[in-house]
């Protein structure tokens, strides 16, 4: 709690302290360079805080009997050796660990490497080097999943089967704390968010408190009618098709058309965008500009 790490005078994580609750899921988002890989490579040991400490269970990480055991963290794909297969890899830390071989196979299974087991690291794609890099940290089957970009390199398959992964993991008791530029994916799996900006905390909170937009989708008998009385109220109206996004609360949109007769076929508060609404009133924009880049790919 409370860590805080400067770099050549320029303080890159800024008293950051926040609760990843117990069997659940917890998003932690950010622009580039917003402090959210130092303040995970603070949690793994690979960077020392200046001031304040990471906790698990209340425990420093160097106090727990077995970190190794404890703690799987997915922090860097390309940190691998080139020359080995895959399953030399998964043998090798599994030895450090002392874990039995067998386990090998299993978490080979769970990830899907199977068929390139005796592939060698320097020819995979990165996407398998993602699953790698999940394969190692769930070789002693740990409480906590600490996980940077995760989905990075994946297709649309291999990023929902990481989806589901970790909401299995997750409902068996397991904490996951989850970085990641991609607000979709975030908002499909986080049960609490934590967003960061400029070293700082800005918001926190559970994910269902992120999803309350200012806009709705809208539908009516009579759709010119309906675009009428949003108007002549100052209301922004954007036409997708047979409905309409319209910048108002639902509740507001159905009182107005009650007012006016107007039958309505279809009214629901837009949540995919809220988390990037919530997102853009308190950063600069730049964590939304990436995403939307993203998924034009």
């Amino acid at each position: 709690m409370g860590v805080t790490k400067t770099y050549a005078g320029r303080t890159v994580v800024d008293s950051v302290g926040f609760e990843c609750p117990k069997g659940a899921i917890t998003g932690f988002l950010g622009s580039n360079g917003a402090g959210k890989s130092t303040t995970l490579r603070i949690a793994a040991g690979l960077t020392h805080a200046d001031t304040g400490e990471v906790l698990f269970a209340g425990r420093r990480r160097q106090d727990l009997q077995s970190p190794g055991r404890s703690i799987g963290f997915v922090l860097d794909p390309t940190a691998l050796h080139p020359g080995r297969t895959l399953q030399e890899t998964l043998k090798l830390n599994a030895m450090l660990l002392d874990i039995p071989r067998s386990r090998v196979d299993e978490v080979l299974g769970i990830t899907g490497l199977e068929a390139v087991r005796k592939k060698r690291v320097a020819s995979l794609s990165l996407g398998m080097r993602q699953r790698l890099v999940l394969g190692m940290a769930l070789l002693a089957k740990p409480q906590f999943l600490v996980m940077d970009e995760p989905s990075n390199g994946l297709d649309a398959d291999g990023a929902l089967w990481v989806r589901n992964f970790l909401k299995h993991f997750s409902s068996g008791g397991g904490t996951v704390l989850l970085s990641s530029h991609l607000l979709r994916d975030v908002q499909a799996v986080a049960d609490h968010i934590v967003m960061i900006d400029r070293g700082r905390i800005v918001a926190s909170g559970e994910a269902a408190g992120f999803s309350i937009s200012s806009r709705t989708r809208v539908a009516a008998l009579d759709p010119g009618r309906l675009a009428e009385v949003c108007s002549s109220r100052g209301w922004t109206v954007e036409v997708t098709g047979k409905e309409f996004v319209v910048d108002a609360a639902p509740e507001d949109i159905g009182r107005a058309s009650l007012e006016h007769g107007i039958v309505l076929t279809h009214l629901s508060n837009v949540s995919d965008s809220a988390l990037e609404e919530r997102f853009l009133a308190l950063t600069s924009g730049e964590f939304s500009s990436r995403n939307k880049l993203e998924e034009a790919r």
